[in-house]
């Protein structure tokens, strides 16, 4: 089956070049780090460094490897090697991602664009950084690129999961994904459901620790920002949404000014997943005579506009920490995103009908009373018009206060996957 694989990645190559190009065209490549989409690397590691090797696919579990990056080194000086060095090196496979990373990692790590899943490029990536761990994060599975390092490290996959579509694509080759997690020396899933569907097609060594994602810290805010921010907004109900697609969009626009009709106090702030596609949400906002500013050109909202678009990679702690309400965005289509991070600044949260990315999440805090899920445009409007109102604004307080409970509960995940990690680092299994 890998034979097969690698053949087919040969014969596929010139159709990826060309997409290669496209994606350079469109902006989701930085040309200037084309080389490390094949292999080619900068390696600067001193001897006797132990390097752990972390892949992710993007934002979302960037955020991970920057949560475990920091415990890992915390772990390493109090309790493994004190006195040896330690390097991280976070591949993942958008700009997106590679902007956050590159913001937010320490000194001892760098970041580098996944190699195509060629032998030829995976290969030249494994000789120029010889990684000592690997740990891979979620769902991202490039056949050749575990089958090859497996040859180089151990390999983890942590956090996994399969949403439901993936599952059932996988259930036709079981055996050729079968064939891919053995090269895993542990696999930790995230939720009963995702230990359920490993199993079923055919893996054995799996756990289950939960979802990592709960043990996610609070986003970092800056004070002095959020004090700026809160007195500008006094008087004001803010509306959040966060990490929006263009399905999400054509519902949420649509709302703005039914609900400002009849709540002229509140306020809406639209952070897309993607900023670079702001100049098709302002033309979308032209089009529903909807007024707006950009946080690249206006630093602080303007209250006389509709709508403040926030196209800055890092801002959604600073904006959470104003909202009432925050709606996840990705949940009309995409799967959904991270319900936790506004969970911690104590924020009523609604997400769409699809949150197949994250389905233990919202259904555990759909059943705790921390989020509601909306069916569609009609039902968000009324759910929002209502948490609005007196009556609705008391009932809101609970869905609050249970977000934040819901995440302080979940700390103790991230010491479970330490534990592993940390057999791992030492050697012993």
């Amino acid at each position: 089956m890998m034979l097969l694989y690698n053949i087919l990645s040969f014969l596929l190559l010139p159709f990826y070049l060309i997409l290669l190009i496209f994606r350079v065209i469109i902006g989701k490549e930085d040309v200037r780090r084309i080389g490390e989409r094949f292999g080619i690397g900068h390696k600067n590691l001193k001897k006797n460094t132990t390097l752990v090797w972390i892949h992710v696919a993007s934002v979302g579990e960037s955020v991970i490897a920057l949560t475990l990056i920091k415990n890992i080194n915390n772990l390493w000086r109090k309790k493994i090697m004190p006195k040896t060095l330690l390097r991280f090196l976070v591949t993942s496979g958008t700009v997106s991602s590679a902007k956050i990373l590159q913001q937010n990692l320490p000194k001892n790590a760098n970041h580098q664009f996944v190699p195509i899943d060629n032998i030829i490029f995976v290969r030249a990536f494994f000789k120029n950084w010889k990684p000592n761990l690997g740990i891979f994060i979620e769902s991202e599975l490039w056949p050749c690129l575990i089958n090859e390092g497996k040859a180089y490290c151990k390999l983890l996959l942590i956090n996994a999961r399969i949403s439901d579509k993936s599952f059932k694509s996988w259930q036709k080759i079981s055996g050729f994904f079968k064939l891919i997690t053995v090269n895993f020396s542990k696999i930790i899933v995230q939720s009963t459901k995702d230990l359920q569907k490993f199993t079923q097609l055919g893996v054995t060594n799996v756990l289950n620790f939960g979802n990592i994602k709960f043990a996610h810290k609070k986003l970092l805010v800056n004070d002095k920002n959020v004090s700026v921010l809160s007195k500008h907004m006094a008087g004001r109900r803010v509306i959040v949404f966060a990490s929006t697609h263009l399905e999400d969009e054509k519902v949420l626009l649509n709302i703005i000014k039914p609900i400002k009709e009849l709540h002229p106090n509140c306020y809406f702030i639209l952070i897309p997943r993607h900023p670079e596609r702001k100049n098709s949400i302002i033309k979308s906002c032209v089009k529903l005579n909807l007024s707006c500013s950009i946080s690249s050109e206006q630093n602080i909202p303007i209250l006389s506009d509709d709508l403040y678009i926030v196209d800055q990679f890092g801002e959604l702690g600073l904006f959470f920490s104003v909202a009432y309400i925050s709606f996840i965005g990705g949940s009309f289509k995409q799967g959904g995103h991270n319900l936790l991070e506004p969970a911690y600044f104590s924020n009523y949260i609604l997400f769409g009908p699809n949150m197949s990315n994250y389905t233990n999440i919202a259904n555990e805090m759909i059943d705790r009373r921390a989020a509601i899920q909306i069916k569609d445009q009609s039902d968000l409007l009324n759910k929002i018009n209502y948490f609005l109102s007196k009556n609705g604004i008391k009932e809101a307080e609970i869905y609050q206060n249970n977000a934040l409970e819901f995440v302080n509960n979940n700390k103790q995940i991230l010491d479970n996957y330490l534990m592993v990690i940390e057999k791992y680092l030492l050697k012993q299994e």
